[in-house]
């Protein structure tokens, strides 16, 4: 038996185990794959790196040598231009360098789950939770798992929800909504041999736009792995994909060649893994915690990943779900109610996420727009570096939609064309 299980050992899990263990408190990870194991390549914001330094885990970073990222560059659909910004512009609260870091998921992963080892967890691998389990006053008691192909059942006071997409208990509460807004569809696999270009933006995520006769709202990534790694990825809606009746890989290249400078730079690339695909991106579950469990990262809530959002909430939610759990051991009491200021936290930070990725792809190609403009430059960078928790009114977004509003309600307007379908109210 172990005082706290947790769900999943990808970034949320184990984070939310070195919190745990750092506080004193017995938990177990328990992990269905074995890693490394395969993970799309990730892109990070510089908030990140805050949690990472708390958790003592910053110099692993640095000493694994993961590409570093200062800033990102947006890329119109037609036309050789880039409009970039810096992290340095911009410093951060609690943060002492200006970036953040491109990582292989497979190795960020794998690290992360043997600190949380060294910190005091117990780490299981191998072990696949078929259910979270409830006593007769509906508070968790523990889980059922498969150990060695047979059914285990492990006692608990608390269990955390960390298996990701797969989002074991709110699939089990039918808490899962889809997003109705948001039904965007990636294909994407790594290439040596991309051209990314020279200078100081050589290793910043890239984004490039796609024509809007091909799609509404539709992108590219490009994001640097290693040294020669490149993760290369296209982003449209779902309808697109499947009424262009095509197989992932002609897809993928029918888009990169729509877009001159994505065709320039792959002119050369040799793809290394297989194509892969993902779909379904937005989605929330009703609750975020109930009695004797909370849902952290995934599990609780994902937003489209244009801006590189995922292991920034599966860090926050780790630390503050830890936050609320340590007050639960010290007052001997797992209620909802309890564990509740967690979820008004995270469901504030995440809203704020929401909220800007929303109005971004409303004014898809006009981005750019907000970024060169210096009454909004700041509060832009600031939000795409991860500064949304407890934040109250966010000015910017305000303005984005006083911008947007302005465009739909002026006959005429030069910008009208440019606006997606995307609703904002």
């Amino acid at each position: 038996m172990s005082d706290v299980i947790i769900i999943g050992g990808g970034p949320a899990g184990s984070a939310t185990g070195c919190f745990l263990s750092m506080a004193g408190i017995d938990n177990v990870i328990l992990e269905a794959a074995n890693h490394p194991r395969p993970h799309v390549g990730e892109s990070m914001v510089t908030s990140s790196t805050r949690v990472f330094e708390e958790l003592d885990f910053l110099k692993v970073m640095e000493e694994e040598g993961f590409v570093k990222k200062y800033g990102a560059s947006w890329h119109p659909p037609m036309r050789a231009k880039e409009f970039a910004i810096e992290f340095a512009e911009f410093p951060q609260p609690g943060i002492n360098q200006d970036y953040t870091y491109h990582v292989s998921r497979e190795k960020l992963d794998l690290l992360l789950l043997k600190h949380a080892e060294k910190k005091g967890s117990k780490i299981c691998q191998g072990v696949q939770v078929k259910d979270v389990v409830f006593d007769e006053n509906n508070f968790v008691k523990g889980v059922q798992a498969e150990v060695a192909g047979q059914q285990v059942f492990i006692p608990c006071k608390v269990v955390v929800d960390a298996s990701g997409r797969r989002t074991l208990l709110g699939s089990k509460l039918k808490w899962k909504k889809n997003d109705p807004i948001f039904d965007q569809y990636a294909v994407h696999s790594w290439f040596k041999n991309v051209d990314r270009g020279h200078g100081k933006t050589e290793d910043f995520i890239h984004i490039y736009f796609l024509p809007q006769d091909k799609v509404r709202r539709g992108w590219i990534w490009q994001i640097p792995i290693t040294e020669e790694i490149t993760s290369m990825g296209v982003v449209a809606e779902k309808e697109v994909f499947r009424n262009s009746k095509s197989d992932p890989e002609a897809w993928f290249n029918e888009h990169v060649k729509s877009t001159p400078d994505v065709a320039k730079a792959m002119e050369n690339a040799v793809r290394i893994r297989d194509f892969s695909t993902e779909g379904d991106y937005s989605y929330c579950m009703d609750k975020f915690v109930g009695n004797g469990f909370v849902l952290i990262g995934d599990a609780a809530r994902f937003v489209d990943p244009i801006f590189s959002s995922g292991v920034s909430v599966a860090l926050y939610t780790a630390k503050y779900a830890a936050e609320r759990i340590k007050v639960a051991f010290e007052q001997n009491n797992f209620s909802e109610e309890i564990l509740a200021p967690y979820e008004t936290k995270v469901r504030g930070g995440v809203g704020v996420w929401y909220e800007f990725i929303r109005l971004y792809y409303k004014v898809l190609p006009l981005f750019t727009y907000f970024i060169q403009k210096k009454e909004y430059r700041i509060e832009v960078l600031r939000l795409l570096q991860g500064e949304v928790y407890d934040r109250g009114e966010v000015l910017v977004l305000k303005q984005m939609r006083e911008f947007i509003n302005n465009i739909e309600n002026t006959e005429g307007h030069m910008f009208k064309q440019y606006l997606t379908d995307i609703p904002i109210d």
